[in-house]
């Protein structure tokens, strides 16, 4: 078991015949919402009707649904588990995720970064809990996001606008992530990335910079980062240099960060 602030990430080890049964929580902000991922085939029985889960996929543990796993043959998972109001935007009136989700790019590697987590655990800080929460969180929400269209009827048959979303929420803290690193991780040139951004009346840049400023502020108005200097404020979320930092926040009207941190920072 590992945790990182208000995520947590475990191992399970599913004996054979075995049941386990996952509660609907009722309304509210403590309810918890979960993506286990399987080596072996798992049967599901839930309020979204039944299925079967292969080895490589993940089951998600919507946290106001009831389900029912069991497996057939003994074998391991890894979770994680985190607050569902982290989670919640992935969902709208008519789109949900469903209980399975299929391996993708996005699966994959967060499962690989979970593994990590609990194989080859490292000294804990402020800074690093804060960073891991973030990253499962954006990599959950990116492949519950993605995960959408194949799951429900009537949900819009290609979204690569939102995948584009997710990748840049995930790599947002990485200075040397852009336009052009996107474009080749969507597997499409960069004006074509910019023309899809533009339907949308917006533009890949200016939503990674707002990404990061939002990353930034958070960052500033939290005091358990008090220790970081502006510099490494702006190094941490992918702004690179306290001048970058001062620049991005100014072209959004926002208070300068070092005015920001100091208003809030009690005198004396």
């Amino acid at each position: 078991m590992c945790r990182h602030r208000s995520t947590l990430t475990t191992s399970y080890v599913f004996d054979e015949d075995m049941r386990w049964t996952w509660r609907r929580q009722p309304p509210g902000r403590d309810a918890l919402a979960g993506l286990v991922f399987i080596d072996v085939p798992i049967s599901i029985d839930g309020d979204l009707g039944e299925e079967r889960a292969e080895p490589g996929s993940a089951v998600f543990l919507h946290p106001h649904r009831d389900l029912h796993l069991s497996a057939d043959v003994g074998g391991n998972s890894i979770g994680v588990w985190l607050p569902w109001d982290s989670l919640l935007e992935v969902e709208t009136g008519v789109q949900s995720p469903g209980q399975v989700l299929s391996p993708t790019p996005l699966t994959v590697g967060l499962r690989a970064f979970l593994t990590s987590l609990l194989v080859q655990p490292s000294d804990a800080t402020p800074y690093t809990d804060y960073l891991v929460e973030r990253v499962l969180a954006e990599m959950t929400f990116g492949a519950l996001l993605e995960s959408v269209p194949k799951n429900i009827a009537g949900a819009r048959d290609d979204r690569p606008i939102d995948r584009a979303r997710s990748l840049m929420l995930m790599r947002r803290a990485e200075g040397d992530f852009g336009v052009a690193e996107l474009a080749q991780e969507m597997h499409m040139s960069t004006r074509h990335l910019q023309r899809m951004f533009a339907a949308e009346n917006s533009s890949p840049a200016d939503e990674l910079r707002g990404m990061r400023i939002d990353l930034a502020n958070e960052l500033l108005g939290d005091p358990a980062y008090d220790s970081l200097s502006i510099s490494e404020i702006a190094m941490h979320a992918g702004l690179r240099t306290p001048s970058a930092l001062r620049r991005a926040f100014a072209g959004r009207g926002l208070t300068l960060p070092a005015r920001a941190r100091s208003e809030r920072m009690p005198v004396g």
